[in-house]
């Protein structure tokens, strides 16, 4: 068992907050996390990357996230690896582990959970742009209703394809650009919008027609789980044709 030892931070505001940064791993694929970062009073950094629940994320990942954190941040990095509450890797709360790597390479967990909380408080919990931040033992009626996530999807989805105005001839529009840049390369914004479809079309599978009761509506039930049936097959697709092109990048490298 390892003894848990966190770096004493000269900061207590990450100097970096990135909510979609990768690392290749141990296939050669990526996975993204969000990683926040802060300097330590050594000239070190502690490194915190929440599992974003894409793919094989931080489960299977440990040994790869470390090596790139190594390689971005310096060999005296100190890697935690967090689950949000109610994940594939935490339960009622959130949860922090710290990764040291054996003589061998390997991952050696430790939970850290306590120790990050005192260090870096409750604020440090959740996924991003959860807010305002809970505790960390919040029990499930802490977690907003699917509305409000539902209405940030909605939201997030318009900027997605919504123009602004970036030049006039007097008070005539002349010249458009998307609301919101485009801040990561196009296999990275594919991957993303690929896992989030897939996402989207199993909560639209969960969904039951009031009107199942009826014969018209036990049809119209059918006929929405065979649109649900093809749009997986599709983002399937999508999913292999990214595997394709992180592959073809890698062999290009």
């Amino acid at each position: 068992m390892h003894e848990v030892v966190l770096p004493v931070l000269s900061r207590l505001t990450p100097v970096r907050d990135d909510h979609a940064w990768y690392f290749p791993n141990i296939n050669g694929y990526r996975t993204h996390v969000r990683l926040r970062v802060w300097p330590t009073k050594d000239g070190s950094f502690l490194v915190v990357a929440t599992d974003l629940m894409l793919g094989a994320g931080l489960i299977n990942s440990a040994e790869s996230l470390v090596r790139a954190a190594v390689r971005e941040f310096g060999s005296d990095v100190t890697v935690v690896r967090h689950f949000p509450a109610w994940t594939m890797g935490a339960e009622e709360s959130d949860e922090f582990d710290v990764l040291p790597l054996d003589e061998k390479g390997v991952a050696r967990p430790c939970s850290c959970t306590a120790e990050v909380l005192e260090l870096l408080g409750a604020g440090v919990t959740g996924f991003p742009g959860d807010a305002p931040p809970r505790p960390t033992d919040a029990d499930a009626a802490g977690v907003a209703p699917q509305s409000v996530h539902l209405a940030r999807v909605v939201a997030a989805g318009l900027r997605l394809t919504e123009k602004r105005v970036v030049e006039r001839d007097g008070p005539m529009p002349k010249k458009y650009a998307p609301a919101a840049a485009k801040d990561l390369d196009p296999l990275s914004q594919l991957m993303l919008m690929t896992v989030g479809l897939r996402h989207l079309t199993h909560a639209v599978d969960g969904i039951a027609l009031e009107t199942i009761d009826t014969p018209d509506g036990l049809k119209r039930q059918k006929r929405k789980e065979r649109i649900i049936e093809a749009v997986f097959e599709q983002v399937a697709k999508l999913s292999e044709l990214c595997d394709d092109e992180a592959a073809a990048r890698a062999t290009a490298s």
